[in-house]
């Protein structure tokens, strides 16, 4: 979480990945002004990923950087130590602030990984005290918006760890087919999905599958996410050039269509999923399950 990207001028999309990465674990990230930079392909899709915390031209990028050190306090995990009555009360006012805006309630939430994520946010605010951000983010309803996008940060990808999707395609996806006829449909709940890599992952799979069986069943995929912009993401299903390292590319090949640096996967394996809002702590589960995945 000491983690600091700073994404320059250049091409491609690895920025915006290393970005997420980043982010995932708590760090800052910077970003080039597009306007400022010769090639402006990287610094564009680092920011389309909505968690740059800075955009700015390199030649104001020293002064900030030294800015944000000098306020962000770094704690290792297990040396967080427990709020006192005075920040337990402000905490209770962000968890109000977060749940009356957003409608969500993170009070249960890990009170270690919520303070550090708002220590991030008053080191790139140079707020020094949680009384004032408290006051700041009352003021300000877009820091709101972004403290509850920075807790819900999901580093999602493409077949991530490999060896669990192959156990997965070996031992369950298989054991789904068997004894199954064409009318009896497969269901198939990704809770946490994020952008939808995993529940198309799942859903390739399943296609692929279909393929050797040289047989149609009736595959229903339902991937739900607490973050409205994610879900809306996953239903485009257009994912930047950049996945090409995780996807083999016989799988590009057969799934997605190439469309300028981006891939989109393809229609028939898109209709399998249906992506939803929905929050697993208070919004009712979906029924008559096959296979839930609860990797996220």
């Amino acid at each position: 979480e000491g983690a600091i990207c700073i994404v320059l001028s250049g091409t491609g999309t690895e920025g915006a990945l290393g970005l997420r990465a980043v982010k995932g674990e708590g760090g800052m990230a910077m970003v080039q002004e597009p306007a400022s930079a010769k090639y402006d392909g990287m610094p564009r899709h680092a920011i389309a990923t909505g968690l740059a915390d800075y955009i700015l031209p390199p030649s104001k990028m020293p002064e900030q950087l030294i800015s944000y050190l000098k306020h962000a306090v770094f704690k290792l995990p297990d040396k967080v130590a427990k709020p006192v009555p005075k920040e337990a009360e402000l905490l209770d006012k962000v968890f109000l602030l977060i749940r009356s805006h957003t409608g969500h309630d993170f009070s249960n939430y890990k009170h270690n990984t919520i303070l550090r994520r708002i220590d991030r946010r008053m080191a790139v605010h140079q707020i020094p005290k949680l009384s004032d951000y408290v006051r700041y983010a009352q003021e300000d309803p877009r820091e709101l918006d972004t403290l509850f996008k920075e807790l819900l940060i999901g580093v999602t990808s493409f077949f991530r760890d490999k060896e669990a999707f192959e156990v997965l395609n070996e031992k369950a996806i298989s054991n789904l087919f068997e004894r199954r006829t064409a009318e009896q449909p497969i269901r198939i709940w990704v809770p946490g999905c994020a952008t939808g890599e995993e529940a198309y992952s799942i859903a390739i799979l399943c296609r692929e599958h279909m393929d050797r069986l040289r047989k149609e069943f009736n595959v229903q995929l339902f991937a739900t996410d607490i973050d409205t912009d994610a879900v809306e993401n996953a239903r485009q299903g257009v994912y930047p050039a950049s996945i090409s390292v995780d996807v083999p590319p016989e799988v590009l090949e057969r799934h997605f269509t190439k469309e300028d640096s981006f891939y989109r996967v393809n229609k028939e394996v898109r209709d399998m999923v249906v992506f939803a809002v929905q929050n697993v702590i208070a919004d009712p589960p979906f029924s008559k399950i096959d296979l839930i995945s609860c990797r996220n």
